[in-house]
């Protein structure tokens, strides 16, 4: 049912306030200056309604997207299953709302995103280098869960406009693995350094094929040198991942403890007691040092494909390299795992020599 409401304001101004209202959806409303515009808009806001289609309410009109991403930080994130990148989120959506935070959610249109998109494509690193498509489709993905549940569980939204908005390509192998003599080197390097915590820190992301944040938050409790295993916890899979000692990995922590004085806490130690060292400062000066940027670039992130490229070499097949590192899908191990090119031609040559049975230049065909 639509009514009109006509209301003579203090300045003897007259305005027309039209409500829809719809059984089993909110009212409407909305003022008008002239009656003809009023009539229309209840026309249609009603037969809308009727067929189940979207009418932004007035609350859609006044809420913005900043309001919607500061009540999805505060009341949905915190709760969320396997939200242990939660702080990484939250530091991708502050770029949402710094840049198109203003705009109110009935004019949320995927243009509005692919412009700014499109901003955030225009941005650089601090080493001049244009942002990869991969870290600007994972601001995607963040802004796409916010949409998400403001469709799905707040109805704010009448639905997730993000899907409507292209992505990048991302390159099926994001890294490399270390070379034999990389590998060397870069220990070497790090063992060299002045800061304690980088040796330790690449031993184990090498032996224990672990990502950056759970090996920098990794806690001395966590730590059992009885039984040689190493509690990263739940991880961003979902699941618990418990991994063993193994190389010179005992040595490494061992030799880790025997300098920390307080026995406890984070094993690498940051400046205070509320954030754990910070060990990409450290590994790019050495990256630096051993050449290894631009053509030869060595992410951190790649210690993990290396870890993974060395358990196929040794023969592990894809199940185990999965449980080892910890991927659900062969997906995964298939993309992260880097065989180098000698081992490669040592399998082949190995296959040749027992089943490739060439005749001699002399036996007839």
């Amino acid at each position: 049912m639509a009514t009109i409401e006509k209301r003579i304001l203090q300045d003897g101004s007259v305005s027309y306030r039209a409500k829809v209202r719809v059984l089993g959806e909110l009212p409407r409303t909305r003022t008008f200056a002239r009656i003809t515009d009023a009539k229309a808009w209840a026309a249609a806001t009603q037969t809308d309604l009727s067929r189940g289609a979207y009418v932004p309410t007035t609350s859609d009109r006044r809420r913005t997207l900043a309001q919607l991403i500061e009540k999805y930080v505060t009341e949905h994130l915190p709760f969320k299953a396997n939200n242990a990148d939660a702080p990484k989120q939250i530091r991708l959506l502050e770029w949402w709302k710094a840049d198109i935070g203003y705009v109110s959610l009935d004019k949320f249109k995927p243009e509005t995103i692919a412009d700014a998109r499109s901003r955030l494509r225009a941005r650089r690193k601090a080493n001049g280098e244009p942002l990869s498509n991969a870290t600007v489709n994972r601001h995607l993905a963040a802004l796409s869960a916010v949409c998400r549940w403001a469709w799905m569980e707040l109805r704010w939204l009448k639905e997730n406009p993000v899907l409507a908005v292209s992505k990048g390509t991302e390159s099926s192998g994001t890294g490399r693995a270390l070379e034999p003599d990389e590998q060397t080197a870069l220990l070497r390097a790090c063992k060299d350094s002045s800061d304690p915590n980088v040796y330790t820190f690449v031993v184990l992301a090498l032996t224990t094929a672990n990502r950056y944040s759970p090996l920098r938050a990794l806690r001395w409790d966590a730590v059992d040198f009885d039984r040689r295993t190493i509690d990263f916890g739940i991880q961003k899979n979902g699941q618990r991942r418990v991994v063993p000692m193994v190389g010179a990995a005992a040595d490494a922590l061992k030799a880790q403890l025997e300098r920390d004085p307080t026995k406890s806490g984070w094993v690498f130690k940051g400046r205070g007691d509320d954030v754990p060292a910070n060990i990409n400062i450290p590994f790019r000066k050495i990256r630096a040092k051993l050449g290894m940027t631009g053509d030869r670039n060595f992410r951190i992130h790649d210690l993990r494909h290396t870890a993974a490229s060395y358990l196929a070499m040794s023969g592990a097949n894809e199940a185990e390299i999965m449980a080892a590192v910890g991927w659900l899908t062969p997906a995964m191990a298939r993309r992260y795992t880097h065989v180098h090119g000698d081992h490669t031609r040592a399998t082949m040559e190995n296959m040749a020599a027992k089943f490739l049975r060439v005749p001699d230049s002399g036996e007839a065909g």
